[in-house]
Formats: C-alpha cells, structure tokens, sequence
C-alpha cells in the first residue's frame, strides 16, 4: 500500500475511539455478504421494527459534490486527496477497504451525508457517516483534511462499504439509508447519530 501513501501520524482523538470500541463488539463484519445481507440475517424480524421508528426532523446538512476527476487523471489519497495517517494504530479493516470508504465519503457527501453513523460517535460531534471520514472541505467540496476516528472504528468503515454497494448497485439514497438502519439500529439502538433523512425523492 506504499504507492497509495499512507502515513503513520500520531493523531487519534481519545473520545471517538472510545465510543467506537464500546460498540464494534456487535458490527456486522464488513465483506461477510453484500449490503443486502450484512447483517439483517442475524436479527430476525428486528430491522422492520427499527424502521417504524419516525424519522426525526433533524436540518439538511450542506452538501457540496466535489468535481469529478478527469479522465485518466489520477484520483485518491495522496493524489487529489490527502494522504490518510494511520495515527499509530492498526487499520480495523485491510487497507483496501479502508481507502475504499474513506473515498466514498469523499465522492458521495450527497449519500454519506444521509447515513447515520451507530458507534457512538455522535458523542464527539459527528452527524452522519461522513463525519467519521471527512474532516475539512474546500468550497468547491474537495477533501482538504480527513477526520483520523475513520481509521480505527470498525463500524464506521463497514457502513461506508455497505453504502458503497448499495450505490454502485443503483440503490436511492433513501434506500441506502433505510437499509442501514435495518442492519445496525438493533445491535446499536441508542447510538444513531442525529442524521436527517434525504429530501423527498432522493
């Protein structure tokens, strides 16, 4: 993974990690199915209950789509995006996976931004699932720093996956967000970051 350049930093803040090791004891494992099944299997009749739940009426986040790459132009941390520090720790998932969510964040604020997070992160301030990944963007929507809790949670790392499927499969964003809420609320019930839910039609 030299080539992609991760660098190795001391920069973890002790709060997001705590809230996110509390939970991941009951994280579906991410690449144990697709996110059709990641999961649902395990709790039965549970996630219909978890979506009768009302969506609260939480304000829109401020979306802004960073501009698409070019063609052939290279495209990811280290290159148009900054490198992704390690903070000392090991990754939670192969390096692969972790660069893979940390782009969908990147690329699809107008998906990641509508899908809550369940570790516990909520508590250091994070909205939604690009919270734990992006810290900083530019105007135009450009990454200009990476929030370090995304390296080290677990839970984090398999929702973004999962979204990332759910999207590349054509999924709407609405349905992406309820399929995670099916997946994750009844192992992680009083943790959902204070997300909205997607506009009508998205």
């Amino acid at each position: 993974m030299s080539k992609l350049g991760f660098a190795v930093v001391a920069l973890c803040g002790a709060l997001a990690l705590g809230a996110c090791s509390n939970n991941e004891a009951g994280t579906p494992a991410a690449g144990s199915g697709d996110a059709a099944t990641t999961g649902a299997a395990a709790t039965g009749s549970a996630p219909q209950a978890a979506l009768a739940t009302p969506e609260p009426d939480y304000p829109q986040p401020a979306v802004v789509i960073p501009p698409r790459p070019k063609p052939g132009a290279p495209h990811g941390p280290g290159f148009d995006m900054p490198l992704i520090e390690l903070g000392g720790y090991a990754p939670s998932r192969p390096m692969d996976v972790l660069k893979d969510a940390h782009m969908f964040a990147a690329d699809h604020p107008e998906v990641a931004s509508y899908v809550p997070c369940y570790c516990g992160c909520g508590s250091a301030g994070h909205k939604n699932n690009a919270d734990c990944f992006v810290k900083g963007r530019d105007p135009e929507g450009r990454v200009t720093e990476w929030e370090p809790h995304g390296v080290a949670c677990a839970v984090c790392i398999d929702i973004a996956v999962d979204s990332m499927k759910m999207k590349n499969s054509g999924a709407s964003v609405m349905a992406i967000r309820k399929k995670v809420q099916n997946d994750y609320r009844p192992n992680f019930p009083n943790s959902e970051t204070p997300t909205p839910a997607p506009l009508q039609g998205k």
